[in-house]
């Protein structure tokens, strides 16, 4: 008997761990608009500093992922360390806007870089029969970091000098990322060898066709929706608690991050048990309830609770979405199509913030509640579509069965 395919190899741990060391190196700079303000940086480009990040790594997503592939994956993977390395040791030099403008930009690109090539890597190594379970644990690599390095850059900083030693000490956090790269790449020397290495690009042609198909394009933009509610919530409920009298705002993300941790742990099997186009439809049923009960918000005793909803339903939306992507990807367009969507999450991390900015100073929080709403019905709307999308593909696949086979189904249309 074949034994099953197992997920928690070195590779796909591996992979783990140097995400997790790259938000880590992210997550330090969560006070650097702050830092900006010491040195007396144009409130006007503040914004343009901390959002240069993320839109250098949006651009490169779109465009250059066709070119990051299982042959070049660790060499793009070490650039990337290279390049985030020295850009978070230059902020002990660099204090102009331009110069600083500069340093976001090269650590959008070492991001990319890292970014990508470990989704690529990931997608390789991953069992088609556990792609949720294996986009849960890879996940929770990512809210441990957003969870706790905040935290503990407050007092690493001010023990090491202040924020620019604090982000040149934190690119330590990369060097441990180097010896696993190094480690996969001498592994999979011999594995992806032959066939399974893929080196050729795809064309252009195929890239549109892919993107164009409407499973694909439905789930980007339901990724985008997710994230677009997850980052603006993250950046803009603190405003709201102080508002509104919450004493300790960190007991929000608090749970809710304790939730999203526990069911992305603990409910592994569960998103690939459970059909994922029903998590997906859950997910966004509970963040509609959840701003709905901010927009009618009952007081300060309903804080937990609250964020319990939040936690349950982002905490089933990430792995759902992405173990479907996974899904019904073809192989060769899977690395691709996993990269669109970090792109998608870059893209909800750049509008969540200025979209609910706008809302807020213009109508109030209630209006950002009332999007949040509404893009939760939106967003949850479309998938029923997905849900037709596959069965239409699943009789379009017995159908070319039968036709095979010279036994076409009476009831798809076929005499």
């Amino acid at each position: 008997m074949d034994r099953p395919p197992r997920l928690l190899t070195f590779e796909f741990v591996g992979v783990c761990l140097v995400s997790f060391l790259a938000l880590c190196n992210l997550t330090a700079f969560y006070d650097l608009f702050h830092y900006l303000e010491t040195l007396g940086i144009h409130p006007g480009l503040r914004g343009l500093v901390v959002g240069g990040y993320s839109l250098t790594a949006m651009l490169l997503l779109l465009l250059a992922s066709p070119f990051v592939h299982s042959g070049n994956v660790t060499r793009v993977m070490l650039l990337g360390i290279a390049l985030l390395t020295v850009a978070g040791v230059s902020y002990l030099a660099v204090d102009s806007f331009w110069g600083l403008l500069g340093l976001r930009m090269i650590g959008g690109v070492g991001q990319f870089c890292l970014g990508a090539g470990a989704m690529t890597t990931l997608v390789a190594v991953i069992p088609p029969e556990k792609s949720g379970q294996a986009f849960g644990i890879y996940s929770v690599a990512i809210l441990i970091a957003f969870a706790a390095v905040p935290a503990l850059m407050d007092t690493f900083a001010a023990a090491v000098g202040g924020a620019a030693h604090g982000y040149a000490v934190a690119t330590l956090t990369l060097a441990p990322a180097v010896w696993i790269v190094l480690r996969i790449r001498s592994r999979q020397r011999g594995r992806l060898a032959g066939a399974a290495r893929q080196t050729q690009v795809p064309s252009w042609a195929d890239i549109r066709a892919n993107v164009r198909q409407p499973m694909v394009l439905l789930l980007l933009v339901i990724n985008a929706s997710y994230f677009v509610q997850w980052t603006s919530l993250f950046f803009l409920f603190k405003g709201f608690a102080r508002q509104q009298g919450i004493a300790n705002v960190a007991t929000f993300f608090t749970a809710q991050m304790g939730v999203m941790i526990a069911i992305r742990s603990l409910g592994g099997h569960l998103f690939d048990r459970v059909d994922k186009v029903r998590l997906a439809g859950a997910s966004f049923t509970l963040i509609g309830l959840g701003h709905l009960a901010l927009y009618e918000f009952p007081g300060t005793w309903a804080t937990a609770p609250i964020a319990v909803i939040f936690g349950l339903g982002m905490g089933a939306g990430y792995p759902s979405i992405n173990g479907f992507m996974f899904e019904v990807s073809e192989p060769r367009f899977r690395a691709l199509n996993a990269n669109l969507m970090l792109f998608t999450v870059q893209a909800g991390s750049f509008l969540g913030p200025v979209l609910g900015g706008a809302l807020i100073a213009y109508g109030g929080y209630r209006s950002y509640f009332l999007f949040g709403i509404v893009l939760a019905i939106a967003a949850g709307s479309l998938v029923p579509l997905l849900a037709r999308r596959r069965r239409l593909l699943a009789v379009q696949a017995a159908n070319a069965i039968r036709a095979h086979t010279r036994e076409p189904l009476s009831d798809c249309g076929t005499e």
